[in-house]
């Protein structure tokens, strides 16, 4: 399974506007692509937030990402996604592979 992990912190007051922005990137996504995601926000600062998202494996993801983010609607959201967040140099995005232990 192929993970992917962003953390971004968003402006003051936006938390309503960014969780619309997701709820609509969600929609377009899995209407391409089955993979979960987690959306987590920080107990100690909230407009630190986390997204993580699962993937069968990363040959399913890039060939899915690349052909979602042709769509003109995913390049809309992702402009008002930049809009609420405080910068792109504060966001980080990771890669990582699901170990199951219980397979091994």
């Amino acid at each position: 399974m192929f993970v992917k992990i962003f953390r971004y912190r968003l402006k003051p007051g936006k938390e309503q506007e960014y969780l619309e922005i997701q709820n609509e990137a969600e929609r377009m996504y899995s209407s391409f692509i089955q993979k979960q995601t987690l959306f987590l926000q920080c107990k100690d600062d909230k407009e630190i937030w986390q997204e993580i998202h699962f993937y069968k494996d990363k040959k399913s993801y890039k060939d899915t990402v690349s052909s979602v983010d042709k769509q003109p609607e995913i390049q809309v959201l992702y402009n008002r996604f930049l809009e609420v967040i405080t910068s792109l140099e504060e966001m980080s995005e990771e890669n990582y592979q699901l170990i199951d232990f219980q397979k091994k």
